[in-house]
């Protein structure tokens, strides 16, 4: 089910996809610093709340005092991939930011990320978090499982489980729906031919909820998927349509 606050009335440039699932207490926080910082960044923006199968309430605004919000709702419970792959297939903006309703992503960082995705010609930048605000095990584990699926993927991204990513449309597009797709963004990316970098950004406690995340089960899966990514991004051609589709001079046009 899909619901809308109006028509698109003028073309997009931004579509923020975030995926939630029970985050009922901080929807509406996240909402308010969303419409309180995106205008810094002089783009028209639409928000797209992938709601993957909560079962806590939640009434949900038409818009935010600036900004129209898309509503989604996945038929049953599908993971973070799943919400992210269906807000695309729904995002009308020349670029595609995603970012965590949990709180812990500073919504302030997608300006910082955007301008430097174009400042240095890049498709794709996600957030590097310097300083983490997650438990010991959790930060050690990640460090571990960034470090191996770096050397294996060669993906030169030290935080590729940072959810808080800035793309062009075009490679946004291109993203494959399968479970555990999110990991390996910047990996999937550089194989199909697009630039990657990434930036710091801030990183905050969580204030209300609980984390989604089981260490043990996420660490089996993301083991069985690294092997299949392998094969998988060495099968990735790299090959792009160019800027303006070429037009053959000696055909005619029926009238």
């Amino acid at each position: 089910m899909m619901t809308t606050s109006n028509e698109r009335a003028e073309p997009v440039d931004l579509s923020v996809i975030i995926p939630f699932h029970n985050e009922a207490e901080n929807l509406p926080a996240l909402l308010t610093e969303l419409d309180q910082c995106l205008p810094a960044l002089g783009l028209h923006v639409e928000i797209i709340m992938v709601n993957d199968a909560s079962t806590d309430c939640y009434e949900r605004p038409a818009a935010t005092p600036r900004f129209p919000i898309i509503w989604l709702d996945l038929t049953e419970r599908s993971g973070q991939s799943a919400a992210m792959y269906f807000g695309i297939s729904q995002a009308s903006g020349r670029y595609v930011a995603f970012m965590d309703a949990d709180l812990q992503n500073d919504p302030k960082d997608l300006e910082k990320l955007y301008y430097k995705l174009n400042e240095e010609g890049l498709d794709l930048i996600t957030g590097l978090r310097i300083d983490r605000k997650d438990s010991w095990f959790r930060k050690i584990s990640s460090k571990i499982a960034n470090k191996i699926r770096s050397s294996l993927l060669g993906d030169n991204t030290r935080d590729t489980g940072c959810s808080l990513k800035v793309m062009r449309s075009e490679l946004a597009k291109r993203l494959p729906g399968w479970n555990g797709m999110h990991r390996f963004i910047p990996a999937l990316a550089q194989a199909m031919g697009y630039r990657v970098g990434e930036c710091p950004v801030n990183h905050r406690p969580r204030r209300a909820g609980k984390s989604k995340v089981i260490s043990w089960k996420r660490a089996i899966h993301a083991t069985i998927d690294l092997i299949g990514m392998v094969w998988f991004c060495k099968r990735q051609f790299k090959g792009r349509l160019t800027s303006h589709p070429a037009i053959n001079p000696a055909k005619k046009i029926p009238n």
